[in-house]
């Protein structure tokens, strides 16, 4: 088992945006001797032992086939997701106002807008450019602040004491980028930087602001890892080295990371879309061994793993939780619960979590949220009820969720890879 902080730190930092989250991830697995496949491409007959994986966008799903068809076996799978609430910009972005330059941006899922004002931001994401081939899509990576969503001074908005900070997203959390001047635009200039095109030569993009801030283990004794995208760029991470740590078992293993579950998931490439489910049919289908009905079959053999991040016990508001259920940080994953399903776990999937951490020797908790406060939610009920595959919801307790700056356990993160490779090597 290689996962470890400074894995998780470097996994972060490489992924300021879905995009470079999935080129990480991509990184990793060829490196591994994963075979990326073309989603429109035939994936030939599957052996067992075979390693690959394909990607669309944000989205990644990777797989070791079993020793076992899936019709008999069935899959074991983990489910998280590359994208995290901040600001975007919108299509038309660039303007100038008092004599600064502002992008107009778009708040991407449920932001902390607060944590967002008085940071160095960078840019990043993707831009579609014309090219002799046609649309290419490239990465773009601004690691220098160019961006900054500036505070208004208390001395002329003294209410703020009284009525608390409320910014308004179209007026108040437009960036500053610099200046108004002569010369070409800040966008048009960043394009040329980070996606070596010409205005003219773009078609479009989905970029959005990153914090500059190094992640970095924290912490009196270094309990702590303190970064941007923990939810949910920590649970991607476990998850994928506990695929790259797992057994060849008589299910097929699958990782799925997707993107916009921030807000809702329902896209081409979210998990309520069908990206994952015509995957799932397709290693059934490709098989060495056919069985008929295969793929219905499989899924009634199958268990999931939602992964995402869990609400630990805040000391400042410990009566935000449940008396009951207070998950702390290094304490171990945490089997979450909802009866109206806002998580997918009942009592059979989490007995079977359990008894993948007990068998681990790796300590487990629980958490359901206060009666009279909403419920977030997560992949796992929009992924269980297209498949009818049984899931359960777990995730590592963290702190500042939807901050542009979380904080996680050190210490939960071996231990959570090592259980999710257990359970990636059963079947």
């Amino acid at each position: 088992m290689t996962a470890s902080p400074q894995g998780l730190i470097d996994y972060v930092a490489a992924s300021p945006s879905p995009y470079h989250c999935v080129e990480a991830t991509r990184s990793r697995l060829s490196a591994a001797g994963f075979v990326e496949v073309d989603e429109r491409a035939d994936l030939g007959e599957v052996r067992p032992g075979d390693k690959g994986f394909l990607a669309r966008a944000g989205t990644i799903i990777a797989w070791v086939a079993g020793s076992d068809a899936p019709a008999r076996a069935g899959f074991r799978l983990i489910g998280a997701h590359t994208d995290s609430p901040n600001l975007r910009l919108k299509p038309a972005a660039e303007y100038a106002s008092e004599g600064y330059l502002q992008w107009g941006v778009e708040v991407y899922g449920g932001v902390l807008p607060y944590t967002w004002f008085d940071r160095d931001l960078g840019l990043s994401g993707r831009v579609a450019v014309r090219s002799d081939e046609g649309v290419e899509m490239r990465l773009l990576r601004i690691e220098r602040p160019v961006a900054r969503v500036t505070s208004l001074a208390i001395h002329l908005n003294r209410d703020i004491r009284t009525k608390g900070f409320k910014p308004n997203k179209q007026k108040e959390m437009p960036p500053i980028l610099g200046l108004e001047g002569d010369g070409p635009g800040a966008l048009e200039r960043l394009l040329k930087e980070g996606a070596r095109a010409d205005l003219d030569q773009v078609l479009g993009w989905d970029l959005m602001l990153h914090d500059l801030q190094v992640p970095r283990v924290g912490g009196l004794d270094e309990e702590f890892v303190l970064a941007p995208r923990m939810d949910n760029q920590f649970s991607c991470y476990v998850a994928l080295e506990g695929l790259l740590s797992a057994e060849v078992g008589a299910a097929t293993a699958v990782v799925a990371l997707f993107d916009h579950e921030e807000v809702g998931s329902g896209s081409a490439q979210g998990a309520e879309g069908a990206v994952l489910e015509n995957t799932l049919r397709r290693l059934e289908a490709a098989h060495t061994e056919k069985q008929p009905g295969g793929f219905e079959r499989a899924c009634a053999s199958s268990f999931q793993v939602s992964a995402d991040m869990a609400h630990g016990v805040h000391p400042n508001y410990a009566d935000r939780h449940d008396g009951n259920h207070k998950p702390r940080i290094n304490g171990g994953p945490v089997v979450k619960v909802n009866t109206t399903q806002r998580y997918a776990t009942d009592a059979e999937t989490a007995a079977l979590f359990k008894t993948a951490c007990h068998a681990q020797v790796v300590p487990v908790q629980e958490f359901i949220n206060r009666t009279d406060l909403a419920c977030g939610s997560t992949i796992g009920p929009i992924s269980a009820a297209r498949l009818g595959i049984r899931t359960v919801d777990v995730g590592c307790a963290q702190l500042a969720m939807h901050s542009a700056r979380e904080l996680a356990g050190a210490g939960d993160v071996e231990p959570t890879a090592r259980v999710f490779a257990a359970v990636l090597s059963t079947g």
